[in-house]
């Protein structure tokens, strides 16, 4: 990283860093997700924002140009989903979603070779290899990023094309003709389960699935034998699917692919790299859960700086800077009702169970109600004991509505902010008839 050019991705200075606040601050800001990253996340993470980033990736004027994060929230500015929904509009007149899995898969195979050959190289530094490290990580940020815009671009031509098809709600139809064809790497873990592989194969093929923060520590035999306890046969589903709707069903099957695809590989990479984030860590002479603190790019710089847990980070294109305070004080609203999209219809009560990271799910109980930003396959043990899901994000084509309708369970999706207002251990009714979450008892 060149340190004297300030074009290059960079920490702002003290001396301009009141100015710099003084633009984030006059940004419009809208609240957007519920993410508990780390330093080392955020620093690695945003840098694959920068439009130099979405362009070699072939995503030419998508980038979201401005971030703010405040932990556990994320902000966006209020011009990136526009920007998401003109550029879809144009992509799909002559491409379809088989291109980003193509894309996706190639660069993912390309950066697994490229980390093997880096991780073996002795001939470069710690911080030079780290720095080559970010840079591979950063190729996967612009298919993880675009995924809230092309649920903007299928919801759109589901409430066009559907309707014409299918009278009354269609939640459950569309959840149904939206079930992928290719298997994502939970179902291929569970396979290789069913077939009998062992535990220790599991673990050593699979057990970075866990761990979606890069530190998190990895499945154990012991936690793939639960999965395997639980595992249950599917139901199937003969949709018939009129043909007028042919087209948009493969697109949706191929729009749910994505979307766990772009997750598995980037935490997959993370799973490869841990070698050498352990390197890093003994290079700055910190444990490594510790380095989870750290700016990366200082690291970069032989400058290597923490931060505390609950950290903020603001960027200006290729600007940053990091606080261990909020940089800007939201008014908060004392809510106690949330609304989204039912995806499968229900009507329970329950203990509202926050889930933000994967060491959360032990908490679930039978006959609780899971809470999260989203869920992933790493989140099926505390699913089949949750009688409801609520998240702040997704569609009735994402995970935890497919999910909900394969397990029977009332889920409602899409609420922003399920997890901002609702406090763990609350008492609350989820009505997915109407999709409204309500709290009937705040937790002591």
């Amino acid at each position: 990283m060149d340190k004297n050019n300030n074009d290059a991705f960079r920490l702002v200075s003290d001396k301009e860093r009141d100015f710099f606040l003084k633009e984030i601050k006059e940004i419009d800001w809208k609240y957007w997700l519920n993410r508990p990253y780390t330093v080392f996340m955020a620093t690695l993470f945003w840098e694959g924002v920068r439009e130099e980033v979405f362009k070699r990736n072939g995503f030419e004027n998508l980038s979201p140009d401005n971030n703010l994060y405040q932990f556990p929230d994320l902000y966006h500015d209020s011009n990136f989903l526009k920007k998401g929904e003109k550029y879809f509009d144009e992509y799909f007149k002559n491409h379809k979603m088989a291109d980003l899995s193509e894309d996706l898969e190639k660069l993912h195979k390309r950066n697994i070779l490229e980390f093997k050959k880096l991780i073996i190289d002795n001939s470069k530094t710690i911080p030079e290899k780290t720095k080559m490290f970010s840079d591979l990580m950063q190729d996967y940020i612009p298919s993880i990023w675009i995924i809230t815009s092309l649920e903007d671009y299928f919801n759109k031509r589901i409430a066009v094309e559907i309707p014409k098809y299918i009278e009354g709600d269609y939640s459950k139809f569309v959840g149904d003709i939206s079930l992928p064809n290719k298997k994502n790497v939970y179902v291929l873990m569970l396979d290789e389960i069913k077939a009998g592989v062992s535990d220790e194969e599991i673990v050593k093929k699979y057990g970075w699935m866990k761990s979606r923060d890069g530190f998190t520590d990895f499945y154990t035999k012991e936690e793939i034998e639960e999965i395997r306890k639980g595992i249950k046969e599917q139901e199937t589903h003969n949709v018939d699917i009129p043909d007028g709707l042919l087209e948009l069903s493969g697109e949706l099957k191929e729009l749910n692919y994505f979307r766990t695809s772009r997750t598995d590989k980037f935490y997959e990479f993370f799973g490869v790299a841990r070698p050498l984030m352990k390197e890093i860590a003994k290079f700055i002479g910190v444990g490594f859960k510790e380095l989870a603190h750290y700016d990366i790019n200082s690291i970069i710089l032989e400058q290597p700086k923490k931060y505390s847990k609950d950290f903020s980070y603001g960027l200006i294109g290729n600007r940053y800077t990091i606080s261990n305070e909020k940089i800007i004080n939201f008014s908060e609203h004392d809510n106690t009702e949330v609304k989204g999209r039912t995806a499968f219809k229900g009507l329970v009560r329950g203990v509202a169970r926050i889930v933000t990271h994967p060491d959360d799910i032990g908490k679930v109980q039978e006959g609780d109600i899971l809470v999260a930003q989203m869920t992933f396959p790493s989140f099926i043990s505390a699913m089949q004991k949750a009688v409801a899901f609520v998240t702040d994000e997704g569609s009735i084509t994402c995970h935890a509505a497919i999910i909900a309708r394969e397990m029977r369970k009332a889920c409602i999706v899409g609420t922003k902010n399920g997890t901002k207002i609702l406090k763990d251990g609350d008492l609350v009714e989820v009505d997915a008839e109407r999709g409204v979450v309500t709290i009937l008892e705040r937790s002591k």
